[in-house]
């Protein structure tokens, strides 16, 4: 056998050498890539689990903001969203629809010192990427005047669009990257979906579908959690009792879409006379209650008073085949009770009584009860 020449072994070994520096350099970068995948992954999945138990639309808007910051370096991340409306259907389930309009900016981030130059509620614009990605339902890039790369991912839950999730970049993404940012809008989708139908519906639960007003029930809720905390942090509280004197009539003399409307003013007119702090409920067909925190037997009478007064100047309704008019009055029956007395039913009770009195001797005026001796 003829012996190789050195040289040629040295350069055989040279070759293999670089061979396994190519190699070693190739599964270091596949090494990176796995490892900076799984922690993309891995924050997806946290993020995921994160929102989609949450209740609070705006809980799931800060979730995916706060995450997208450990998955892509961004100029500016934001989120639209249209409005939603709840379907209720006569069967099946109920589910979040978009009411339609242009989508808002509803929340958004900047990685640099102090926020986004951008207004919260302001309207996309029609010709805009993120109406563009809505409308198409899919990712959109556009590189923008001053030099970053704007993409706009949409938003989609039960095939309807939502919003869209737009982040800036200085530099363009990989494709791996893209369909992380694509799966996080689609955990936020459905998340914000449920989160919506949860709120609307504990809202339609507790509200009276004419007024807008607490209902029978949650009224009373509220006035149970008012008393304990009056109790324990001893402040008074005042209870109007509220009934819409012979309304009877205007149903009967105008028909019942024009008793719905007056129904709907006057809570309308509640709602505004009244303090933030204060709750109003319709608790009847055409009975309302006010819960007054803090109130004494003269703020309570104050109170009652301006109710009356305001329900009183009301136009009255007209309408109707007989043509004529109709006036409304409110007959108001008040009450307050100090902590050291404080019960919801007493003080009901006496707000009651305090009604039966006002409408007895007349209607539209205001009787106050007195607190049960001691």
């Amino acid at each position: 056998m003829t012996p190789e020449d050195p040289v040629d072994l040295l350069r055989q070994a040279q070759e293999r050498s670089a061979q396994l520096e190519t190699y070693a350099a190739d599964l270091s970068r596949t090494y990176g890539e796995l490892r900076r995948h799984l922690h993309h992954m891995t924050v997806l999945h946290e993020v995921s689990t994160r929102i989609v138990s949450a209740l609070d639309p705006e809980e799931v808007l800060s979730g995916v903001l706060n995450s997208l910051s450990e998955l892509v370096t961004y100029v500016t991340a934001a989120i639209y969203l249209v409005d939603l409306d709840v379907a209720v259907p006569a069967e099946g389930p109920r589910t979040v629809t978009p009411a339609g309009g242009l989508p808002r900016l509803r929340a958004s981030r900047s990685a640099a010192e102090g926020p986004p130059e951008r207004v919260e509620g302001l309207a996309a614009a029609e010709d805009s990427t993120v109406v563009e990605a809505m409308r198409d339902q899919q990712t959109v890039g556009r590189m923008l005047p001053s030099g970053v790369l704007q993409l706009v991912v949409p938003l989609v839950a039960g095939g309807r669009a939502l919003g869209a999730q737009e982040v800036t970049l200085r530099a363009p993404l990989g494709i791996d990257d893209v369909k992380i940012l694509e799966l996080l809008a689609a955990a936020a989708a459905v998340a914000l979906q449920n989160a919506h139908l949860y709120q609307e519906t504990q809202r339609l639960a507790t509200t009276d579908p004419l007024t807008g007003l607490s209902n029978y029930r949650h009224f009373h809720e509220l006035l149970s959690y008012e008393v304990q905390r009056a109790r324990r942090m001893e402040y008074a509280v005042g209870l109007l009792m509220m009934d819409l004197d012979h309304f009877k009539q205007v149903n009967d003399r105008h028909g019942h879409p024009a008793g719905d409307q007056a129904l709907r003013q006057v809570s309308e007119l509640l709602r505004k006379r009244l303090r933030r702090t204060d709750i109003v409920g319709r608790v009847g067909g055409e009975e309302f209650a006010a819960i007054l925190p803090g109130d004494g037997p003269e703020e309570v009478a104050i109170v009652a008073e301006k109710l009356r007064k305001a329900v009183e100047e009301m136009p009255p309704v007209t309408g109707g085949m007989g043509g004529e008019s109709t006036r409304i009055t409110l007959s108001v029956g008040g009450a307050s009770l100090g902590a050291d007395v404080l019960d919801a039913h007493v003080l009901i009770g006496c707000a009651d009584r305090a009604l039966y009195e006002a409408k007895r001797n007349g209607r539209n005026q205001v009787r106050l009860g007195r607190a049960p001796q001691a």
